[in-house]
């Protein structure tokens, strides 16, 4: 009988270590999962923003954000992001603006004005954005959200 009782609590021993190993897997992959969702979203949202800024909210371009359907449809993002997103936006626009003022009569004439797509590619590339979207993720709610 006691070999029988052993045998038993060390099955169910077993039994709970490996349920409690793919429970701890599971939220591990989750976490990471929602904090992709988080940078991606982050980025995707400063994207947006800043195309619409260098293009001065044009109807076309505010029509094309509309209609794509990129991105996470329940909020992820807090206040907080989306005012740091704009400020960000905002320097962004008054640099293309002076980098655009410095080109008049230094560059061909069809090259002046703004270089909106390449500014934006400059700063998608970069490795700032990624760094800061991680670090915004780590203060937000969005990583305490339930794993169940």
């Amino acid at each position: 009988m006691p070999k029988t009782t052993a045998t038993y609590s060390i099955a169910l021993l077993l039994l709970l270590l490996t349920f409690t190993q793919c429970t701890t897997s599971r939220q591990r992959m989750l976490k990471q999962q929602y904090k992709q969702i988080y940078i991606e979203e982050f980025k995707l949202i400063y994207f947006q923003k800043l195309l619409q800024a260098g293009f001065n909210n044009s109807e076309e371009v505010n029509s094309l954000i509309r209609f794509d359907k990129s991105g996470f449809t329940e909020p992820v993002l807090t206040m907080e992001d989306y005012q740091l997103i704009e400020r960000l936006v905002q320097a962004d626009q008054q640099q293309m603006r002076a980098d655009s003022v410095a080109k008049i009569g230094r560059v061909a004439e069809g090259a002046e004005g703004k270089h909106v797509f390449s500014h934006i590619l400059t700063k998608l590339e970069g490795k700032w954005l990624d760094s800061l979207a991680k670090k915004r993720y780590k203060l937000s709610d969005f990583r305490h959200t339930s794993l169940n």
